[in-house]
């Protein structure tokens, strides 16, 4: 078998909120590799939201979330791949548990966080994701495809900002983090692995960075342009191939459903960021956490923060 896997983010770009990054993964038989998923998996899977009939919508999350569909389309893709590992999410820390991002101690830092664990799914309904989850087994199986990994990182802003301190700028903070799925899906599984990582702080040379954390092994350069950077990691048992695409969620179903991934998680943090400042401030008018509207949100909890003593340090990024 063949692992193919994907990363991407949600959060790299906005001043309040965390940073996510997650890995998904599925065992495809050799011989099916060099395929699209999306066409091996059509009769249970749309790539966007039109047209799809009874089957579940997986593409880029920027395409499925929006003011008009809100959360839904996420939990819907979230909640039926993680049934079919067999878990069913009961509440948000219960999903942080599962992905394996869940930090007492962190969520504890955060007065919007801690001791706020809220009820799932959010948006949809068990009835929709169990008949997804069916669709799926059925063309998975036909196939010789199982899902077979899905974890997430979450990077609080105060985590964010002292990470970014200490490497010096945030697109090293990204790499790092999903550097470390990478590590823990070689762990977890046998095989080749070929993973496609989403473009990075528009970086197109990555092989001073993958030695750093293979030292000792071989790394092949494929290409290094501006599209795509592909390198072959070799070791005594297995290789790794490892690509960093620009769009990268538009060519591969698993950074598409990685970047799914993040986006359910960032949002649901976002939701309880937003109700804590709206119970204290009634009317206040939720934000995403991007730089034009954040200055806004900032400005008009701007007493409140002072009056319950919140330190800029767990609130904004200082990139």
């Amino acid at each position: 078998m063949t692992i193919i896997a994907g990363i991407d983010e949600a959060g790299y770009g906005p001043v309040l909120g965390p940073l996510v990054i997650s890995v998904v993964a599925f065992d495809v038989p050799d011989d099916k590799a060099n395929c699209s998923l999306w066409d091996l998996l059509k009769d249970a899977i749309s790539d966007g939201l039109h047209g799809r009939k009874q089957r579940l919508a997986v593409c880029d999350s920027k395409k499925l979330y929006s003011t008009r569909n809100g959360i839904k389309p996420l939990e819907d893709a979230v909640l039926s791949f993680l049934g079919l590992k067999g878990v069913k999410i009961a509440s948000f820390y219960h999903l942080l548990n599962s992905l394996a991002c869940f930090d007492r101690e962190v969520i504890d830092g955060y007065p919007w966080y801690t001791q706020k664990d809220y009820a799932l799914p959010f948006a949809t309904s068990e009835a929709v994701f169990v008949n997804y989850i069916d669709l799926l087994q059925h063309s998975l199986g036909k196939h010789g495809i199982r899902f077979s990994h899905a974890a997430s990182c979450v990077v609080a802003v105060r985590e964010f900002n002292e990470q970014v301190r200490s490497c010096g700028n945030k697109s090293t903070v990204l790499f790092n983090n999903s550097i470390k799925h990478v590590a823990k899906l070689l762990k977890e599984s046998n095989g080749n692995v070929e993973l496609l990582i989403d473009k990075q702080g528009g970086r197109n040379t990555y092989s001073h960075l993958l030695q750093k954390y293979f030292p000792g092994k071989e790394i092949k350069i494929l290409v290094e342009s501006s599209e795509v950077s592909s390198y072959v990691i070799s070791g005594k048992k297995r290789s790794i191939k490892i690509s960093f695409a620009e769009k990268g969620e538009t060519v591969s179903l698993a950074a598409a459903l990685a970047s799914i991934f993040s986006k359910y998680i960032r949002e649901l943090f976002m939701v309880l960021e937003n109700q804590y400042w709206l119970q204290l401030l009634p009317g206040l008018k939720p934000t995403a956490g991007y730089y034009t509207d954040a200055q806004r949100y900032l400005s008009q909890i701007a007493p409140m923060r002072q009056e319950k003593g919140i330190c800029d340090d767990i609130l904004i990024r200082i990139k």
